[in-house]
């Protein structure tokens, strides 16, 4: 016995031993294409970071990031986890039909700070009457409650929906849930693999935004839609590491109008990004992915001009709007650092804030709208 308690010791030292060894002759790793992240770097030895803890802490997180072979390992835990009847594994609930979906409870959600946001909405609908409209695109959890795991717990999203109602006087306050829920009995609305709305679902919201704007809708096959990729596996994958997920397709509307795109300064030739289509986050060939500032210019002399206050949802739903404005210009404000109050003295046409609903409960941000 206690020469196999002596093996044993031995083993467990001689393992950790070696992982040691390989992690400080390894190259550091920066970013990760399977997380879409950075990776924490091993930190500098200072005597102030020893002793109020920094060092230790950022030292954890730098060992757990550069770990060897840190994606195999993953996996691994994610396949004993299904074996062992998991359905939800970092966040991601392993729903029917091969669907990944966010964990959102409901304690998750802050409802003072999500009502707040709403007022922060309604301050712009008071200021600028009858041209601010307000999108809350639902979880995907929400449209699809059938895929969730029995007994899921999640967030309550009908009550939020009418809470926006209510608050909402002089903002028009556009429900899209009818329209995504009746083309989900037909078509796929939400990515498998991905927290985003596929383009039909972006399409659903536009139909709906079109009705409630009294604006001439045009078909999803007047936007000549193409497949652009058949390989994507998004955020919910890189979390869960499942080997065996089917990749979800990526589609983009083909025919929009000519227009002039510029990205935080930077002048672009297309709103479609075809390099992203090489990397992990396939969603970012739309617009390259997500920037302070972008505007298209479909015309020289813009006259009938849409602010766009958005998350990344808006990425593959703005492509429907450029037939009918002359100028598009997209904040997000995780990154808009000038005064939003004193860009909307440009004469715009029409404002449209568009968020996720759990995104936009969690926003941090939206208090800027004010300023």
């Amino acid at each position: 016995m206690r020469l196999y308690f002596r093996i044993y010791r031995i083993g467990v030292f001689a393992i950790l031993l070696f992982f040691g060894i390989f992690l400080l002759v390894s190259p550091e790793k920066r970013f990760s294409q399977n997380e879409n992240r950075y990776l924490e770097a091993f930190p500098e030895i200072t005597a102030d970071s020893v002793f109020n803890g920094e060092f230790q802490e950022k030292f954890e997180h730098a060992v757990s990031d550069q770990f060897p072979c840190r994606d195999f390992w993953m996996m691994s835990s994610t396949v004993l986890k299904r074996l062992e009847g998991y359905r939800e594994i970092s966040g991601v609930y392993l729903g029917r039909d091969d669907y990944c979906l966010a964990k959102v409870a409901q304690r998750d959600i802050d409802q003072n700070h999500y009502m707040q946001n709403l007022r922060y909405i309604e301050y712009l609908g008071k200021k600028h009457g009858g041209k601010t409209s307000f999108v809350l695109v639902p979880s995907a959890g929400d449209i699809l409650s059938d895929k969730l795991p029995p007994a899921a717990s999640f967030y309550s999203g009908n009550d939020m929906f009418h809470a926006a109602d209510i608050v909402l006087g002089k903002t028009k306050y556009i429900d899209v849930r009818p329209e995504i829920a009746e083309y989900a009995k037909q078509t796929q609305v939400y990515f498998r693999t991905d927290h985003h709305w596929t383009l039909s679902g972006a399409y659903a919201a536009y139909s709906a935004y079109c009705e409630a704007n009294k604006f001439d809708m045009h078909t999803y096959g007047y936007f000549s839609v193409k497949k652009v990729s058949e390989s994507f596996l998004g955020t919910h994958h890189s979390k869960v590491m499942l080997p065996g997920m089917e990749a979800d397709t990526v589609y983009a509307a083909t025919n929009i109008p000519q227009a002039d795109v510029v990205c935080d300064g930077e002048e672009k030739t297309s709103i479609y990004d075809v390099e992203k289509l090489t990397e992990k986050n396939k969603y970012d060939y739309f617009f390259g992915g997500n920037y302070a500032e972008v505007v298209l210019t479909m015309k020289k002399n813009p006259k009938r001009k849409l602010l766009v206050i958005k998350d990344s949802f808006a990425n593959s739903f703005v492509p429907f709007l450029m037939g009918d404005y002359d100028e598009i210009k997209m904040i997000d404000l995780r990154y808009y650092q000038d005064s939003v109050q004193k860009l909307l003295k440009e004469n715009y046409a029409q404002i449209l804030i568009l968020y996720e609903l759990s995104n936009f409960a969690k926003d941090k941000n939206i208090y800027k709208v004010v300023f």
